[in-house]
């Protein structure tokens, strides 16, 4: 199989303006609280976001679930979600039937970054993905960076060197 490599890198740069937030609050001051509460999506951990990612590709709807994580991030624009959920949709397509997956690195680059690499089990062969969560406060992890990969010599190069130079 050709091997691929889509990297989807997300900046943060836009802030709401104050105004808007202002005319919002006095309208509603109860209902936005009591609607934003248990809203569960942004209070989900990374692990808890990949989870339940994994779980709407066990279902086949991979492309939706990755729909999910981005769509939790204000930032990014509606149409790059859904153009990268459906690329990532037919790239899995590919794979066969999703088995299940394990996580195989987390890395914590500080409190409010960490970096989870995952290997996903299809029917025809592995495939890795490695998600960037961000938390701009509050534990509100948000999708910030996605790199996936059928190419596990891609992914693991450096893991895979440094095990045959130990040999």
């Amino acid at each position: 199989m050709k091997s691929r490599t889509i990297l989807l890198t997300l900046i943060f740069a836009a802030i709401a303006p104050a105004g808007a937030n202002a005319q919002q609050q006095p309208e509603k001051p109860a209902q936005p609280a009591a609607a934003a509460a248990p809203a569960p999506a942004p209070k989900l951990t990374p692990k808890q976001q990949i989870t339940s990612f994994y779980s709407t590709c066990k279902q086949g709807r991979g492309g939706e679930g990755l729909m999910e994580m981005l769509s939790g991030n204000p930032v990014v624009k509606k149409e790059d979600v859904q153009r990268v959920a459906d690329a990532f949709q037919q790239m899995i397509a590919e794979m066969g039937a999703f088995v299940d997956f394990g996580i195989s690195k987390e890395t914590k680059v500080s409190d409010r970054v960490q970096v989870v690499r995952c290997v996903a089990h299809f029917e025809r062969q592995p495939f890795v993905n490695e998600f960037t969560f961000y938390d701009p406060g509050a534990g509100e992890w948000r999708l910030v960076h996605l790199r996936y990969d059928a190419n596990l010599a891609t992914m693991f190069g450096d893991e895979m060197r440094g095990a045959a130079e130990a040999k």
